[in-house]
C-alpha cells in the first residue's frame, strides 16, 4: 500500500512539474490594418458565440495550395448560411503577393470568393506558428483553435470536426449534409521532385552555370541530377528567382530543370510591359499533345510555348510514367522571371483555370 502511495505522489509531481499547455489555445485576432478581399475588414472577436470559423494559409502560386481550393470552396458554399466562416490567409512567399491587384485577380481566376487577407508582414503566419502551405485551423464559437491541419489531404477528418464544432453552436438537427469532398486514393502514385525554389530566398539552391561546362553536365546521368537547375546566358540572381537579362532573338540564353513527375508546373513573371513567350522543349524536344500542360500553346512551326500574361504559375507538362526529363524554359523577352517549379504525381494533376 505504502510502495502504491508513493507511487501515486511521484506521477502527481511529474503532471505538476510538465509545462500546462491548453488543449484548444485561443486564435490570435487579425490585426486592425490589414487589406482584405471579397469582403470588409473581419474580426474574430466580432465573429466570437455566432461563427465556426476556418482560416485557411494558402499560396496561389504554390499547386499543394490550389489542390485545396476545392475543398474550401465546398465548404464555404454547404455551410456559409449555416454559421460558418472560411477566411483565406495569403501570406507573401514573393514579392507580388503583397500586390492587392494581382492577388484579387488572380483569386478570381480560381473562382476564390470567401474572405482573403493579405498578411503582407506575416503578422498572421508568425501569430499562428504557421510553418508552411495549405494550413487549415478550425476555430470553435469560443474563438479557441479546436482543430489544425498542416498539408494537403485530410479533408473529411477536418470536415467532421467541422460538423462537430458547428453542432456546438447550431445545434445537430440544424446541420446540412456533408460535402461529397474525398481525399485522394491511397494508392501509389509514384515519387516526384520536390518544389524548387529559385532567388535568394531560404532554402533556394543556386543554379549551375552551363556557359563553360554545358558539355560536362549534360554527359552525367539524368537520374543522378534530379532537381538540377541550370542556366545558360545571362540570368540575374534576385530576391525572388533568376531574371533574363539579355535580349534572346536567338534563343541561346535558356533555363533548364531536371524533374520526374507526371505534371510539371512553373512560377514565371512576363517583362515588365506587355505578354511574354517561354518556349519550351522537354529533352531537347518541342512539346506535342500527348506530353503538353494545360497552358502550352504551338506557334505556326510547331515550337511549344506558354504566353505570359501576368505572374502566376503555368502549367507546362503531362507525362505517363515518371521518368527523368530535362525541361527547358527559353524566354523571348528580357526581364522574364523564373521563380520556381512545382510537381505532382500521377494521382493528383491538375488542370489550372
Amino acid at each position: 500500500m505504502r510502495a502504491l502511495l508513493l507511487s501515486v505522489f511521484i506521477m502527481t509531481l511529474a503532471l505538476k512539474a510538465s509545462p500546462a499547455r491548453p488543449i484548444n489555445p485561443p486564435a490570435s485576432e487579425f490585426p486592425p490594418v490589414s487589406a482584405w478581399l471579397n469582403a470588409t475588414e473581419l474580426s474574430l472577436s466580432r465573429l466570437r458565440g455566432r461563427k465556426v470559423v476556418v482560416i485557411a494559409f494558402i499560396n496561389p502560386t504554390s499547386i499543394n495550395s490550389v489542390r485545396v481550393l476545392p475543398a474550401l470552396h465546398a465548404w464555404f458554399d454547404r455551410y456559409s448560411l449555416s454559421q460558418v466562416m472560411v477566411i483565406g490567409v495569403l501570406t507573401p512567399d514573393l514579392n507580388f503577393h503583397r500586390e492587392a491587384v494581382w492577388a484579387k485577380k488572380l483569386l478570381k481566376r480560381y473562382g476564390v470568393d470567401y474572405p482573403v487577407i493579405l498578411d503582407s508582414d506575416r503578422r498572421i503566419w508568425k501569430a499562428y506558428g504557421n510553418e508552411g502551405w495549405p494550413a487549415l485551423y478550425l476555430i470553435d464559437q469560443h474563438g479557441r483553435i479546436v482543430f489544425d491541419r498542416l498539408g494537403e489531404g485530410g479533408y473529411q477528418e477536418f470536415e467532421k470536426e467541422l460538423r462537430l464544432a458547428l453542432a456546438d453552436l447550431i445545434g445537430v438537427a440544424a446541420l446540412p449534409p456533408a460535402t461529397a469532398i474525398v481525399d485522394s486514393p491511397q494508392r501509389e502514385c509514384g515519387s516526384i521532385t520536390p518544389e524548387i525554389s529559385l532567388g535568394a530566398r531560404p532554402g533556394a539552391k543556386p543554379p549551375l552555370s552551363l556557359d563553360k561546362d554545358r558539355s560536362v553536365r549534360r554527359s552525367l546521368i539524368v537520374e543522378a541530377r534530379d532537381s538540377e537547375t541550370a542556366h545558360h546566358g545571362r540570368w540575374d540572381t534576385s530576391p525572388d528567382g533568376l531574371r533574363l537579362a539579355q535580349t534572346n532573338k536567338t534563343q541561346s540564353a535558356f533555363f533548364r530543370v531536371v524533374y520526374h513527375a507526371a505534371q510539371a508546373l512553373a512560377v514565371m513573371s512576363p517583362a515588365e510591359t506587355g505578354t511574354t513567350r517561354v518556349f519550351i522543349k522537354q529533352d531537347d524536344l518541342w512539346l506535342h499533345e500527348g506530353n503538353k500542360g494545360n497552358d502550352i500553346q504551338f506557334d505556326d512551326d510547331g515550337r511549344s510555348y506558354v504566353l505570359l500574361d501576368s505572374p502566376r504559375l503555368y502549367d507546362l507538362t503531362r507525362d505517363s510514367i515518371h521518368t527523368p526529363h530535362e525541361l527547358f524554359l527559353i524566354p523571348d523577352r528580357q526581364g522574364t522571371t523564373v521563380h520556381g517549379f512545382s510537381f505532382s504525381d500521377a494521382c493528383v494533376v491538375t488542370t489550372l483555370p
